[in-house]
């Protein structure tokens, strides 16, 4: 990832707001989702601004499908990004991403059974 093309946080909270919504994408949606994650309402206009810069910065498509309400969609995978992100502190401090990855579950919640098994696979295949 560029480093021109970096989120900045509130253009990340908009953008898990996306990743959340999943289809039909609208600024109301983006709203009401902020809304309640976080208590705050930001107005349809703020959101234009970080949909825009989202746009700009290659993380989302407009489209306008009904000629009416602008729907988003994501460019990339909520996983996807998270990989990038991961990659992109690695290779900062450099250090594996296997590294970074396990020192994230460091203090974390214990895991269950069915995200043990998944990091079991991920591991596997990595070896």
């Amino acid at each position: 990832m560029k480093k021109n093309n970096r989120m900045t946080e509130r253009e990340l909270t908009v953008m898990k707001a996306i990743w959340a919504i999943g289809d039909d994408v609208t600024t109301s949606k983006i709203v009401k989702q902020l809304q309640e994650w976080y208590g705050e309402k930001l107005t349809p206009q703020a959101i234009g601004v970080y949909i825009e810069k989202l746009k700009k910065k290659g993380y989302i498509r407009i489209t306008k499908p009904d000629n009416y309400y602008k729907v988003y969609e994501p460019l990339l995978s909520q996983e996807e990004f998270m990989r990038e992100q991961v990659k992109s502190i690695a290779n900062f401090w450099n250090k594996s991403t296997a590294r970074y990855g396990i020192m994230a579950l460091d203090g974390a919640e214990e895991l269950t059974k069915e995200e043990a098994e998944e990091l079991r696979r991920i591991l596997d295949d990595l070896t």
